[in-house]
């Protein structure tokens, strides 16, 4: 297991805390010793065998957590949100390293963590739990893509939702301010006349009136996030918000700005509780 505050042994050095575990199991010193320096390499770390704890910066220490956990060949690994403690570059960085050993190993593993953009990243598989219940067990695209409740289209990213109106149940058709649109994901059980929510993520969101559904509204917002602008569209009764990618020769539209955007209909899900 690897902790979230790497507990390691504080009067053993690297060196010590990597091979405590083959200690334990009574593994001789020269193949504990080789092993130790199988595992440095592995991590990044040949040559930090003589130094402390209080001698390695945080990144380092949980390096050497995970070697200390592997060194002795576990069946499952476990991980209770290793990389919460460190900031932000540290966290990639060593969430690749992480993945990287991981696929290298084989060993089957567990990863708790509350980031989402860790889980999509790192994940073959995500189970989704709320109040101790799984909501979704399923791979990284689906659980992003496909949500199966709420409670996992809203946690796993950033939800869009506009209220709708059912005008033919048996067309699948909905009304959407006052515009008809077709949903197939209109379920079976819905209504004429029944109020629902469909939702779809940024992304599927486009300034385009090339789309199955097109609505008109008023530029919000505008937040620059580098590599990528992110639009809200007042829809009036509805808001929207959109992804699109930074274009130096083409600024996005200015605050307060018409505009008219477009969303395909197989990327809106109608989501029950």
């Amino acid at each position: 297991m690897v902790f979230q505050a790497y507990a390691l042994f504080p009067n053993m050095n690297v060196a010590g805390n990597i091979g405590f575990g083959l200690k334990i199991k009574g593994m001789g010193a020269a193949e504990r010793e080789a092993r130790v320096e199988e595992m440095l390499k592995l991590i990044g770390l040949s040559g930090y065998e003589k130094r402390f704890p209080f001698e390695l910066s945080g990144g380092q220490q949980q390096r050497v957590a995970l070697a200390r956990a592997l060194a002795i060949e576990p069946q499952v690994l476990l991980l209770d949100e290793p990389l919460s403690a460190l900031d932000a570059k540290i966290r990639v960085s060593l969430r690749d390293q992480i993945r990287e050993i991981q696929r290298e190993l084989g060993v089957t593993t567990v990863f708790v963590t509350h980031d989402q953009e860790e889980a999509l990243s790192i994940s073959d598989r995500i189970v989704v739990l709320n109040a101790g219940n799984v909501e979704q067990f399923d791979e990284p695209f689906a659980i992003y893509n496909r949500p199966t409740t709420k409670f996992v289209a809203t946690f796993v990213g950033t939800l869009n939702t506009l209220s709708a109106t059912v005008a033919d149940a048996a067309r699948k058709s909905v009304t959407i301010g006052g515009t008809d649109v077709t949903i197939p994901a209109l379920p079976a059980t819905a209504r004429n006349g029944e109020a629902i929510s469909l939702t779809m993520r940024p992304e599927a969101v486009t300034l385009s009136a090339d789309r199955d559904i097109v609505l008109e509204g008023t530029v919000h917002e505008v937040s620059f996030l580098g590599s990528v602008i992110r639009l809200k569209v007042d829809l009036g009764g509805n808001a929207l918000e959109l992804d699109t990618f930074n274009d130096q020769r083409t600024p996005p539209p200015a605050h307060g700005a018409r505009v008219k955007v477009g969303i395909a209909a197989s990327d809106v899900l109608v989501l029950g509780e």
